[in-house]
């Protein structure tokens, strides 16, 4: 009877094994898929002050997208960047962190 029973038991798990193994075989074909970006035209300016004018600046990544952040209206900042994306300009204020231009007053 224990026999019967591990020779069963042994049976189930090869069958459902044999089923996972299928798997990784079809994920795991090497092709690496990345989504679509769009990055702007990112150039270096002379070193510049920007005061935000807007009570609230929305702040975007360097492809446009917008984050969770905004910089508060009279926040000064000094950027060496700026970058040029569907027809918008923006300017640098961090790491990966952008302004629009409309929202800010130069000097």
């Amino acid at each position: 009877m224990k026999l019967i029973q591990k020779s069963l038991l042994f049976a189930s798990l090869l069958a459902v094994g044999t089923g996972v193994t299928s798997i990784p075989t079809i994920i795991g074909s090497g092709v690496t898929v990345q989504a679509a970006t769009t990055k702007g035209k990112l150039s270096k300016i002379k070193s510049t002050k920007i005061k935000i004018k807007v009570a609230k600046a929305q702040v975007y990544t360097e492809t446009g997208k917008k984050t969770s952040k905004c910089v508060t209206k009279g926040k000064t900042c000094k950027t060496t960047e700026k970058n040029k994306l569907k027809g918008c300009t923006y300017y640098k204020v961090g790491k990966d962190e952008f302004v629009k231009s409309s929202d800010v007053t130069k000097g």
